[in-house]
């Protein structure tokens, strides 16, 4: 089946103009807000034009721009895909923000890309590897607001200023929860630029966010979206109704937006929420229901004692932790003994349900993949259809 890759090649030939912009796309630049545009793409505070994506490509430094994870190679080739396209070769790529402080346990990052006619699609990224991402994440848990939350509304605001057109606003994951939250919260002249917001498989909210009287009036124009198994964004509270997408992974895996089924120019209609994704998320929603903040925010503190305690290797990632993780029974055991019983269940369940094992773990060496992928393509000697793997 079909996917964002195949999508971006097919309609290659197609303006926005032709084809207006779609869900899809939308998903295709909430993916792109985890590439790594730092060195690339000027920031909010400068009024430069922007850059292209054929214009990074040429760029020596280009293997930068893509994180060093397992989605490194799909990655590429949904950029190279875009960058000479008829559909994409003219969006400019701007006002890029990046903020990590693992003190203040904040992770945001957001890009824009402005089309040729001066509309312009506001990504904000979602959790990243980093274990500071997902104690943010956590931290929702207990929290009205995180920092993130709050980066997300000045960035709108301020880039609403600068666009001349409407606006939609996209996320995945976490970022899909920022795209929301800073589209309820923004000022009303960037409301007004506002035409749709696209969530793709996102946490909710807390209930006095999601019934207050900002939400309500812009639910409307909250678009979300899910796979069958979705397990993040079926988490915590949203009123906003969502369509079921296939995928062609399994559990925790179809959270990933490579794997999202697309045909003619949409994507492909899932049956329903599967049994195992609404117990995992009915047992979050009852816990997080039946305890006050100050049980959930000891809840969380545990969870990353737990991953203090584990982690002997001094890894970064939750990725790189997690490979971990079924060799430190023992040091999770002691280290949640002193929780009650009914927490030290949940937190068993959380691990087990939504930390990916070392066996699903695929990290290779992204540098190499790059480099490797990148020769192929310059050469025309790859395409979407290969699947072969590097090592």
């Amino acid at each position: 089946m079909a996917g964002i890759v195949e999508y971006s090649l097919i309609n290659a030939p197609k303006d926005f103009e032709k084809l207006p912009f779609t869900k899809v796309d939308g998903l295709i630049f909430a993916q792109l807000a985890y590439l790594d545009f730092d060195t690339f793409v000027p920031d909010r505070q400068l009024f430069a034009r922007g850059v292209t994506f054929s214009k990074i490509c040429e760029q020596d430094n280009f293997e930068e721009l893509f994180p060093l994870e397992r989605t490194a190679r799909k990655n590429l080739l949904l950029f190279n895909a875009m960058a000479y396209s008829k559909r994409y070769g003219k969006v400019r790529i701007n006002y890029h923000e990046n903020i990590f402080n693992s003190e203040e346990e904040i992770q945001f990052s957001a890009t824009t890309f402005i089309m040729p006619n001066g509309d312009a699609c506001v990504s904000f990224r979602g959790t990243d590897s980093t274990i500071t991402g997902w104690r943010e994440n956590f931290n929702m848990l207990y929290n009205d607001t995180v920092p993130a939350q709050i980066s997300a509304v000045k960035y709108l605001n301020n880039v609403a200023r600068k666009i001349r057109g409407n606006i939609t606003v996209v996320g995945h994951s976490k970022g899909g929860n920022l795209a929301i939250y800073a589209s309820v919260m923004c000022s009303e002249k960037a409301k007004e630029k506002i035409v749709e917001v696209q969530s793709f498989d996102s946490p909710g909210f807390t209930e006095d966010f999601v019934e207050s009287k900002n939400y309500l009036e812009t639910e409307s124009k909250i678009l979300k979206f899910v796979p069958e198994d979705s397990m993040i964004g079926m988490l915590l509270n949203d009123t906003a109704s969502y369509r079921i997408v296939k995928s062609d992974g399994e559990g925790i895996h179809q959270h990933d937006p490579f794997l999202w089924n697309v045909e003619n120019n949409d994507f492909v209609t899932g049956e329903k929420i599967h049994s195992k994704a609404k117990f995992v998320n009915s047992t979050f929603k009852e816990w997080v229901n039946n305890f006050t903040p100050e049980q959930r925010e000891l809840f969380v503190d545990a969870m990353f004692d737990i991953v203090e305690a584990t982690n002997v290797q001094k890894a970064e990632s939750f990725v790189d932790w997690s490979e971990n993780l079924k060799g430190n029974t023992s040091l999770i055991l002691d280290t949640i003994k002193d929780l009650d019983p009914e927490t030290r269940s949940f937190m068993l369940k959380v691990l087990r349900n939504i930390f990916p094992s070392a066996t699903d773990s695929v990290l290779t060496k992204p540098k190499s993949i790059i480099k490797n992928t990148w020769g192929k393509i310059k050469s025309k000697r790859i395409d979407v259809e290969d699947n072969s793997t590097e090592s």
